[in-house]
């Protein structure tokens, strides 16, 4: 009986480490041609920063300095989502396409190290660093920290690290169908019909994610992170996303330093999917995101 249980445990896993990892849908070469848009590495690392075609940069002194922010008046981290073994999607570059079209703002991206292969104390040493690197080139610009889903419980966790640190924090914090506790032991979560996501192969990427002593730590579960330097943090959250109940705990116990925005009958990263006219709420919630920005 333990065998065959460890057996669907595996097949689980390659599952959902196939539909995230190998069935991604990949950048194409022309996909940024109308923006500025440069890879790069940190440490180990591919960075992506895009900003608006309409700024006139130097080549050369850009690969030197690869947060040049130029003219943009806004600078968004984004942490991108995918339960923290997924690469980035089709969706998201579009997404990205869109706010630079209305808000003007420069985005950098980081390819954050991935379970099941690293854990998040790997991701930390990529993130803090790339962090302290951002806010010491934004200067007086306005800095927003973003992310969807597991990229969403990345970007709080490294607000509160960064909090206990006493860097600059974000001047805004979107959170888009934030994870935040990979440990789904809210009750509430079984009483969700979440067409998107599976609870039981999010614990086990979270596992992965957690490695093993993670668990505990605010640093895969924000949830149980410092809340006294919270503020200006966004949560947009459909109630059918199994992830709802812990943001939505979360916001209530800190009432004042998070603004909760929920969407009946919305879905999992349901923000993200504006160019999906059947997808409920998604321009509403996209619009908020936009109004977020720029207010």
């Amino acid at each position: 009986m333990l065998i065959l249980f460890l057996i669907f445990i595996i097949i689980l896993l390659a599952v959902l480490y196939y539909e995230l990892r190998f069935a991604t849908s990949k950048l194409s070469k022309n996909a940024f041609d109308d923006y500025n848009f440069f890879k790069t590495k940190f440490i180990s690392r591919d960075v992506f920063v895009i900003s608006p075609k309409n700024e006139v940069l130097d080549n050369e002194k850009q690969k030197n300095d690869i947060f040049k922010l130029n003219k943009s008046s806004k600078v968004i981290l984004y942490l991108h989502g995918g339960s923290y073994i997924g690469e980035l999607e089709k969706y998201h570059w579009n997404f990205f396409k869109d706010v630079i079209d209305e808000s003007q703002s420069t985005i950098i991206v980081p390819d954050y190290p991935l379970a099941p292969e690293h854990t998040y104390a790997e991701v930390f040493k990529i993130m803090e660093p790339l962090y302290k690197e951002i806010i010491e080139k934004v200067n007086d610009k306005e800095f927003i920290l973003m992310g969807d889903s597991a990229g969403a419980g990345l970007a709080l966790a490294l607000y509160q690290r960064n909090g206990k640190l006493d860097y600059r924090l974000p001047d805004k914090t979107i959170l888009i169908s934030p994870w935040l506790d990979v440990r789904m032991n809210n009750p509430k979560i079984d009483e969700i019909d979440d067409p998107v996501l599976n609870k039981a192969l999010l614990k086990l990427s979270g596992k992965k994610y957690a490695g093993k002593n993670g668990m505990k730590s605010y640093l895969v579960n924000p949830v149980l992170g410092p809340t006294d330097r919270l503020k200006n943090i966004y949560i947009l959250s459909g109630t059918r996303d199994i992830l709802n109940p812990d943001a939505k705990e979360f916001a209530l116990n800190n009432k004042g330093k998070i603004n909760f925005i929920e969407y009946s009958e919305a879905i999992h990263n349901f923000v993200l999917m504006k160019h999906k006219a059947e997808t409920l709420h998604a321009k509403e919630g996209y619009n908020k995101i936009i109004e977020i920005i720029m207010s």
